[in-house]
């Protein structure tokens, strides 16, 4: 009818095993591509290159390049190099929801 409204919220195309990288982790080489500094589980610090589907609010979708468990370098990306030992700690969200597996920060 004429003046009658409805709100819904529709939900399409859940990904349930998304990935997704605070953008903040995401650089890129002087060709333009993105790549990401991940921690190994030997500790040591190894460059990935991404590829991204689309950003979502402030974090990247990750379309391959990361595996579920692969912990994400987010701060103090400019004081490591691939193949250096580092110590890997939770990254600070801010108060956001805690994602399963948490992106890292390094000291």
């Amino acid at each position: 009818m004429p003046g009658m409204f409805v709100r819904a919220i529709v939900e399409e195309g859940v990904h349930k095993n998304a990935i997704l990288v605070p953008q903040q982790a995401v650089s890129r080489d002087p060709k333009g591509n993105p790549l990401t500094l991940t921690v190994d589980k030997e500790g040591k610090v190894q460059q990935k290159p991404l590829t991204l589907d689309r950003a979502i609010g402030s974090e990247w979708l990750v379309s391959s390049g990361l595996e579920p468990g692969d912990k994400v370098i987010v701060e103090g990306m400019l004081k490591v190099k691939p193949g250096i030992p580092v110590k890997a700690v939770p990254f600070d969200t801010g108060g956001k929801t805690e994602q399963a597996n948490p992106p890292a920060k390094t000291k």
